[in-house]
């Protein structure tokens, strides 16, 4: 029976039909659910979130070409027999949506299993989306097949849509492996299941929720609490190791990205120490595939950086924009201003810097912390109520502003001609809204190439 017949997702999610298919050992093509991405012969997975309930867009989903609604709730076309056009599609009905995801990504990983493609769960403090980026591109460029998480869909839906999205005649699956409350990486690595762990890196993350560091190790660890037998850890943790080794059966082998023959060429595209280690994670992946050092090496000199994520953009009037804005927490704020300290150019480095979100009892003294190594190394500027907070000495200058529709302009006046800006932040900051006044002020960008 195939795992996409109507049969067989009927059994696996416990579902009852509302709408039964002519056909039960029909197959979908696949499962998706955003009525705005969904192809045609996908079934559609209702989801109630915060903001909107899936269930309102069943008919847009059929409109679409999806095949089957998975739903949780009875759909209002079908309520007392009454028309519509739901009825004329297939209807599956579970107790609740989130939970037939999971539970089809965990039946599909034994599908994935027997038809050879292997997994590869990248979890770590920071360098997830770039490393799971360098990992795709890397094995691809050689020619193997394989598959990606989409964004940064490394959570409790993200996780299994990777899985699902993937094809068993695969080489591979690069899944992100994400937390931000203990025991997450713990639920979805037990979905997953990878061959391969990439711990990427442990830092001060979520510390609202994890409190220290070890606590955060224990976390990102949990991914080898559930490593295929024989399964690879790559990692370069030092003073974790010990940690790390504790968790590895027997069956497991431990690998360190720390070795010199793993580092990018020197005209590797993506900028700074924090993204040598990542490239070297990908390494270490490539050469556990079989890829040779100059196969590798050749596709890192390709690679480009994903939006927001170390971009590099120059505007008119030799302008330079270090664009890193799509996330942040104290280790890779300081990763990043060490990098704008080692960008050339002809003017002052400029580190413009929002709040980092999520640090509980410490986000003070952490805010705190940046704000006064950011003035080590660059002139400063810090944007929100928490860098607000930050209470400076006499002999540092560092402007504090709260976001306003006037702010963009304020932050342009700040930067001169041949300056180099870090715009650095949490995602809920959207830091990129500054990058329109920088280009009104001096001219379109020239492009994203690096430095």
């Amino acid at each position: 029976m195939s795992f996409w017949s109507y049969k067989h997702l009927a059994e696996v999610t416990q579902g009852t039909w509302l709408v039964e298919p002519d056909d039960l050992a029909a197959e979908v093509t696949g499962l998706w659910h955003d009525t705005r991405e969904i192809k045609q012969g996908q079934a559609y997975l209702a989801i109630a979130g915060d903001n909107f309930d899936g269930h309102d867009f069943i008919d847009k989903a059929f409109d679409a070409g999806a095949s089957l609604a998975i739903v949780s709730t009875e759909p209002p076309s079908l309520e007392g027999g009454a028309g519509g056009r739901v009825p004329g599609h297939p209807v599956l009905k579970v107790n609740d949506t989130i939970k037939a995801l999971q539970d089809l990504a965990r039946a599909y990983r034994d599908e994935l299993k027997a038809g050879g493609c292997k997994v590869i769960g990248i979890a770590g403090s920071n360098g997830k989306t770039t490393t799971r980026h360098l990992i795709h591109h890397v094995l691809t460029h050689a020619g193997l097949t394989g598959t990606q998480s989409p964004k940064s869909f490394n959570n409790h839906l993200g996780v299994p849509l990777t899985l699902l999205s993937a094809k068993p005649s695969d080489d591979f699956v690069a899944a992100e492996i994400g937390t931000n409350h203990p025991g997450e990486i713990d639920f979805l690595s037990a979905i997953a299941r990878p061959d391969i762990a990439v711990i990427t890196s442990i830092g001060e993350e979520h510390m609202e929720f994890f409190k220290d560091l070890d606590r955060v190790a224990q976390e990102e660890m949990a991914i080898c609490d559930h490593l295929m037998d024989e399964g690879v850890v790559v990692a370069g943790l030092s003073e974790f190791d010990q940690i790390l080794k504790s968790k590895l059966g027997s069956k497991h082998q431990h690998y360190t990205t720390y070795d010199g023959d793993l580092d990018p060429p020197p005209n590797f595209a993506l900028l700074g120490e924090h993204n040598d280690s990542n490239a070297r994670s990908a390494n270490m992946v490539a050469d556990l595939f079989g890829l040779t050092e100059p196969q590798y090496n050749e596709a890192l000199l390709s690679v480009e950086p994903e939006k927001h994520r170390g971009e590099v953009l120059r505007f008119g009037q030799n302008v330079t924009i270090y664009d890193d804005c799509y996330n942040a927490n104290p280790s890779s704020m300081r990763a990043a201003i060490d990098t704008l300290s080692t960008m050339p150019g002809t003017g002052k480095k400029v580190a413009i810097l929002g709040d980092m979100l999520e640090l509980g009892d410490r986000s003070h003294e952490l805010h705190t912390e940046i704000a006064y190594y950011a003035n080590s190394k660059a002139w400063t500027a810090v944007i929100g109520p928490l860098f607000a907070k930050v209470q400076f000495d006499m002999f540092i200058s560092c402007p504090q502003f709260e976001w306003s529709d006037e702010l963009p302009e304020k932050v342009v006046d700040l930067i001169e001609p041949g300056d180099t800006v870090l715009l650095k932040a949490s995602r809920g900051m959207r830091l990129e809204r500054l990058i329109p006044a920088i280009e009104r002020r001096f001219g379109p960008a020239k492009g994203d190439e690096p430095t």
